[in-house]
C-alpha cells in the first residue's frame, strides 16, 4: 500500500500504536531522537522496543558531519541502542554522487567536518581549500561546522564565480539541506542548508537566472528515501520527523506514511494546517 498526501485532520496517536501499523520505522535524528541537549523523551525506550521486537528501523538523518560509527557511539552514550548499520546519513550519499559526476582524481571543496571530507575521499577525490585563483571541480556543503564560516564562504563564493567566468562551473552538492536544527531549551541553530541558500542567492544576484544551483542529496531528495527503503527492505514504512519540508515532503515523494513528532521545530498547528503537505500522523513524543 502506498500513501498519498493526507487530507483532513491529522491522526494523533502514540508510538506503540504507530509501530503496529508499519513494517519498518524511519527516524529523523535531531528533533526526534536527540537534541543538542541530549536524548529526547522516549527515544531510548522506543528504539529498545523495536530491537526487542526485531522490527526493522533506520535513522535517516541529514547530519553529514558524522560517520555511522561516530553517530552510533553518540547514540549509545545517550542510552539509545542505535548501531552503525541503523544509520543512513546524507553524508553517505556524497561518495556515490561524486562518483556519478566522475570526480575520481579531481579536486573537491568540502565544507564540513573531517568525516564529511572522508566521504569525498572514498571515491578518490582530492579534498582542497577554496581558491578563487585555481577553482576546484566540485563544492560539497555538508555541515555548518568544521571550518571558519564567513571567510570560507567568501572564498567559496569567489571561487565559484571565478570558475563560471572561465566557462567551467563546478558541480555543487548539498548534503544537508536543513535550514535550522533544535538546540537546547527551545533555541535553534542555523545549519548547512542556510549556508547553501546564502551562496545561491549571492550567485543569482551576480549571475542572474543562469546561476548554478546546489543538487540536494539529503531529505527531502528521493535519492535519500529510496536508499533508506532499500536498506530496510520494505515500502511498508513510516517516516518520523520534525520538519514538514524535509521529512514529510520526502515521505510524500516516495509514497510512504509520515509522522510529525512535536519535539522539534514543527508545532501541532503547523502540522494540522499543512494541507497537501500534512503528515499521516502526529505524535507528541516517542513515549509509550
Amino acid at each position: 500500500m502506498s500513501h498519498t498526501a493526507h487530507v483532513g485532520p491529522v491522526e494523533r496517536l502514540r508510538f506503540t500504536s504507530l509501530v503496529e501499523r508499519h513494517e519498518a520505522i524511519l527516524f529523523d535524528a535531531y528533533g526526534v531522537l536527540v537534541s543538542a541537549a541530549g536524548a529526547l523523551p522516549g527515544a531510548a525506550e522506543a528504539i529498545a522496543h523495536l530491537v526487542a521486537r526485531r522490527q526493522r528501523f533506520l535513522v535517516v538523518t541529514n547530519d553529514a558531519s558524522r560517520s555511522p560509527e561516530r553517530a552510533s557511539r553518540r547514540f549509545l552514550r545517550l542510552g539509545i541502542p542505535v548501531q552503525p548499520e541503523h544509520v543512513l546519513s546524507s553524508g553517505m550519499l556524497i561518495a556515490p554522487a561524486l562518483e556519478e559526476h566522475a570526480m575520481h582524481g579531481r579536486r573537491v571543496v568540502v565544507l564540513g567536518t573531517g568525516d564529511s571530507a572522508a566521504y569525498a575521499r572514498q571515491v578518490g577525490a582530492i579534498v582542497v581549500d577554496p581558491d578563487p585563483a585555481d577553482p576546484a571541480d566540485a563544492v560539497v556543503i555538508a555541515d555548518e561546522g568544521g571550518f571558519e564560516t564567513l571567510g570560507t564562504l567568501d572564498a567559496t563564493l569567489s571561487m565559484i564565480l571565478s570558475a563560471v567566468e572561465r566557462g567551467r562551473a563546478p558541480v555543487l552538492l548539498l548534503a544537508n539541506p536543513d535550514l535550522v536544527y533544535p538546540s537546547a531549551n527551545g533555541t535553534f541553530g542555523l545549519t548547512a542548508g542556510s549556508l547553501a541558500g546564502m551562496v545561491e542567492r549571492a550567485l543569482a544576484l551576480l549571475l542572474g537566472s543562469g546561476a548554478p544551483r546546489f543538487e540536494v542529496l539529503g531529505k527531502p531528495a528521493v535519492r535519500h528515501f529510496e536508499t533508506a527503503l532499500e536498506m530496510v527492505g520494505t515500502r511498508q514504512a513510516v517516516m518520523l520527523g520534525d520538519t514538514l519540508h524535509t521529512d514529510i515532503a520526502g515521505a510524500h515523494g516516495v509514497g510512504i506514511a509520515s509522522a510529525i513528532v512535536l519535539t522539534g521545530v514543527t508545532t501541532a498547528a503547523q502540522a494540522q494546517g499543512a494541507g497537501a503537505h500534512s503528515p499521516t500522523y502526529l505524535l507528541d513524543d516517542l513515549r509509550f
